[in-house]
């Protein structure tokens, strides 16, 4: 009877001594949370996916940090962005759908430059070409994803058509004639064998930039976007009564697009990777009976094809509150670890080693060349040539949009974008 008193006083002493330890484990692991920073992560709409995979890899792996998102609706991204500009809202790390739409902000001060981090960083090594020559200037931004343009074109249609599908080397010339071909009616609905070149865009420039025009201030990819207006505008004037979308903003093309494309109703149109899992998941939960692929872009003929692609970006908010996890967070977003979380949902990373290849494409097996859309190493164009680069682009877009709206004349209106572009070349210096 004693020695089994004495075994449950044991077991009291050792029942109560675990329960003071788990409590004080509890204790400890809700301190440490307590302790930790929380970084303010901005993304548009659009990044949701990923930015979400992101950081949940990064709570996972890492951990020294919590991460909050917040989602910026279209239209009030402007409002958003200033309000993180005159620190109204508390801000760490801003992504940017495209490196173009980060520079003008980062004209206006809103980023921490990142050379303390980044100078002697993997990540700067491996995107150096990315950045072009840049010798002795600042770094606002790092790559996390690059979306090579392509062309999505239905199998389905053009094997009901007897069209063949595009090859590996067609031209612009092959791109218009197979768009008229595949331009029709299909139960009493107008089917599009591609979309057009609207006035409200930027795809007039595509053409242009497949010949390896960049730089809206150099004379001879100047010429070629001249030239790329002229047969953007031949080709919409012969295709005028197919597409009565053309007041359609921009921004609308992409849900457009994929309905008129999953209805049968579109032949080809122009995207990067981001607009596979969009595809591939309408056609699984709708059950669609409907076939893609992609294609490379078209070239000019005797021209060696240019990869044209859009690279989004990070930056660090210059008002971050923790600047050292945030860069850690980014710096994971823009590396190896974050490529491979990227590449394992079927999203192309701009960390593109073998391995994150391997892993993209043993992950995307719809459409058959997804390889397509791998960048074959980082872009060596510089991909942040400043505000005055994107302030030009803005020009010659608003120009050559009433051109495509028959409003102007072709020499007009580039009489008036040389003009243009002296001006602000002049503001400049």
């Amino acid at each position: 009877m004693k020695k089994r008193l004495l075994f449950l006083i044991f077991l009291g002493a050792a029942v109560v001594s675990g329960m003071g330890c788990g409590q004080e484990q509890k204790e400890n692991i809700e301190k440490e949370a307590e302790n930790k920073p929380v970084l303010e992560i901005y993304a548009g709409q659009s990044e949701k996916e990923n930015i979400g995979l992101l950081a949940d890899a990064y709570e996972e792996q890492i951990g020294e940090a919590e991460i909050n998102i917040h989602l910026i609706p279209d239209s009030e991204y402007t409002q958003q962005m200033m309000r993180i500009k005159n620190q109204e809202a508390p801000a760490d790390c801003i992504f940017f759908q495209d490196a173009g739409e980060a520079a003008v902000w980062q004209h206006k001060k809103v980023f921490k430059e990142l050379s303390p981090w980044y100078a002697d960083s993997e990540e700067k090594k491996y995107y150096e070409s990315w950045y072009g020559s840049m010798e002795d200037e600042a770094y606002y931004l790092i790559p996390y994803r690059i979306g090579k343009i392509c062309v999505y074109y239905n199998k389905t249609l053009f094997d009901r058509l007897n069209v063949s599908y595009p090859g590996e080397d067609w031209t612009w010339e092959e791109y218009k004639a197979i768009a008229k071909r595949l331009t029709g009616w299909s139960d009493n609905k107008k089917v599009y064998g591609t979309l057009g070149f609207g006035g409200g865009s930027k795809w007039w420039m595509l053409p242009a930039r497949t010949a390896g025009a960049f730089d809206p201030f150099d004379g001879e990819d100047l010429e070629m976007f001249r030239r790329s207006a002229e047969w953007c505008h031949e080709f919409t004037s012969e295709f005028a009564a197919a597409f009565p979308y053309f007041e359609w903003e921009e921004d609308d093309w992409s849900g457009y697009n994929n309905t008129l494309f999953l209805e049968g109703r579109l032949g080809m149109y122009f995207g990067e990777d981001s607009e596979v899992n969009v595809l591939n998941e309408e056609i699984r939960k709708q059950g669609i009976e409907l076939e893609y692929d992609v294609a490379k872009l078209p070239a000019w003929e005797g021209k060696e094809p240019a990869k044209v692609c859009q690279t989004a970006v990070v930056a660090m908010a210059e008002a971050s509150q923790h600047p050292d996890e945030a860069y850690r967070f980014m710096e994971f977003c823009a590396g190896a670890a974050g490529g491979m979380v990227l590449a394992e949902n079927g999203t192309v990373p701009a960390w593109q080693s073998s391995e994150v290849w391997q892993s993209y494409l043993e992950s995307t097996k719809i459409p058959v060349h997804t390889e397509y859309f791998l960048s074959d190493g980082i872009p060596t164009e510089n991909n942040t040539p400043g505000v005055l680069y994107y302030a030009g682009l803005e020009a010659m877009k608003n120009e050559v949009s009433l051109y495509l709206m028959s409003e102007q004349e072709l020499d007009y209106t580039f009489a008036n974008i040389e003009e243009e572009l002296k001006i602000l070349k002049a503001e400049q210096s």
